[in-house]
Parts: structure tokens; C-alpha cells; sequence
């Protein structure tokens, strides 16, 4: 099996993925000031050539939806795929933008969510330890 290289929107070329369908990993919301909320829906899923599996954003501020960080198809499945995603996602924002948090104001309340607040809280806490 191949070794797990995953890639992120902040430090990584886009290649050019297209989205297709996705599940939901974690709905959030950012503020841009008051009376400004974004929200967004962080999903997992395919590339429309199903050459990569994907952390994607869809936004109620932009129409497209972008991908966030992806792996090779079948490197990583089920629970530790999700997680990887996130933290790719995650570490690119840290290293990348010298972010001090997760790239999102708070989680919104959603059912049907591939990993738990709990879990996406968990892997925040690896990413920025005690910052």
C-alpha cells in the first residue's frame, strides 16, 4: 500500500479536483465582524476522477465548493482517513497562514457528522498543543 502523502490548500497545487458528491465532517462557523457569519460545511468525498479522496469546504459565501487537503484513493479509509484529512487541513493553516486556532470560528450543532466535535476538537489539541 502506498504511503499516506497528504496534501493541503496552503502549501500544496491544487490539481485540479472537482467535486462530485461528499459526506459531512463538521459544520462551522467563521465571523468577519459583526453581523457577518459564515458558514460552513467541511466534507469528505472523491474527486470527480476518483483519483483522490478529499476534504472539502462549501460555504454559504462562496458557490464553488474547495478542496482543503486530499490523499491518494485508498491510502487511508474510514475514521483515520477523516481525522488525517482534518489535521492536514489544520497543520497547512498553522504552518501556512500562522494561524493560532483551527481555520473556523466555532463548530455548529449537525447530525450525521463523520467525526464528533469531541474528535475534531482532539486533533485542534494535537495540532496547537498548549499555543
Amino acid at each position: 500500500m502506498p504511503e499516506a502523502c497528504i496534501h493541503n490548500c496552503y502549501q500544496d497545487r491544487d490539481p485540479g479536483l472537482t467535486h462530485v458528491s461528499s459526506r459531512l465532517v463538521l459544520k462551522a462557523a467563521i465571523y468577519h465582524g459583526p453581523g457577518h457569519q459564515e458558514t460552513q460545511w467541511i466534507r469528505a468525498g472523491t474527486d470527480s476522477a476518483g483519483k483522490w479522496d478529499v476534504l472539502w469546504m462549501r460555504s454559504d459565501w462562496v458557490e464553488e465548493t474547495t478542496p482543503l487537503a486530499w490523499v491518494a484513493k485508498g491510502v487511508l479509509r474510514g475514521r483515520e482517513l477523516h481525522q488525517a484529512l482534518l489535521r492536514a487541513w489544520f497543520q497547512g493553516a498553522k504552518q501556512s497562514e500562522d494561524a493560532d486556532e483551527p481555520p473556523y470560528g466555532e463548530p455548529l450543532p449537525a447530525s450525521n457528522t463523520l467525526l464528533t466535535e469531541e474528535e475534531v476538537a482532539a486533533i485542534a489539541d494535537q495540532v496547537w498543543g498548549d499555543e
